[in-house]
């Protein structure tokens, strides 16, 4: 068998000499090269982004609901760590969002205590709770306003103890909220106590004295009972609807003239 040659290859593909034969072959052996896949030459493929932790464990929520949950942890979280201890960045890592969407819903820090503030009064049912001390007024049923005022003042501290917590935060740390709490619940109260409590010593029901004196007293003594059982934890035997009761008597032990004093006690012995 004829032994197949460099030049005789050459002649065969149609090259009239060695030279453009071994140019064609170089050419042909870059090109099958460059086709060869080549892991420097790969296209580099980006990482994918990282998920958002915070946006996929936490459930979208509609508006409302939302800035209802939000509300409720910026409550805890000024209740356990204070003002000064609490970034609204920390707010929004306990509910599981940004702080862009906490800013979404409230613009600033005081946009936020005043919604602190509407929620309370939305669910303490503040309308109704001064529309009911109205009647009893009417009716000059003291007994029964101081037993509403009362039983109305430690039902919100046993429901919402870190609400209350947080107010004393507020006080302590000479905070706005204490400030717009006073002005939006603790004034009215007062100044509605205040007037019948004047009401009632011009009827001469009630014995003299100075009535915010006589304010502090019926307001101070029930919230100093239900900061201690309900948000310091004191433990004390009589329920709070027997508390309500002896806080009653008292508080008109105090305030009513002797004369009606006297002609409760003789109806009693009847």
């Amino acid at each position: 068998m004829r032994p197949v040659t460099l030049a005789s290859r050459a002649a065969s593909y149609g090259f009239s000499n060695r030279s453009e034969y071994l140019l064609m072959e170089a050419a042909r052996a870059r090109a099958a090269e460059a086709a060869k896949p080549s892991l420097s030459k790969a296209p580099t493929l980006e990482a994918p982004e990282a998920p958002n932790r915070t946006s996929r464990n936490t459930p979208r929520m509609p508006g409302e609901d939302r800035r209802r949950q939000l509300l409720r942890v910026a409550i805890d979280s000024f209740a356990r760590n204070g003002f000064s201890g609490t970034k609204t960045k920390d707010i929004a890592a306990a509910a599981g969002v940004s702080e862009a969407i906490l800013f979404r819903h409230f613009v600033s820090k005081e946009d936020l205590y005043h919604a602190i503030l509407d929620e309370k009064e939305a669910t303490m049912g503040n309308e109704r709770w001064f529309a009911e001390m109205n009647e009893l007024a009417e009716r000059r049923d003291d007994r029964g306003l101081f037993r509403h005022v009362a039983a109305q003042l430690i039902r919100s501290f046993r429901e919402d103890a870190p609400f209350h917590r947080l107010l004393l935060y507020a006080s302590l740390e000479g905070h706005l909220l204490a400030d717009l709490f006073h002005e939006r619940f603790g004034l009215p109260m007062g100044g509605f106590l205040a007037r019948y409590i004047a009401l009632r010593q011009k009827e001469g029901a009630f014995r003299e004295c100075d009535q915010e004196a006589a304010v502090m007293f019926v307001i101070g003594s029930i919230i100093h009972y239900a900061m201690a059982r309900h948000v310091m934890g004191a433990t004390l035997e009589p329920t709070d609807e027997l508390i309500v009761e002896q806080f009653v008597q008292l508080m008109l032990g105090g305030l009513e003239a002797r004369a009606v004093r006297g002609r409760r006690a003789k109806g009693k012995h009847k």
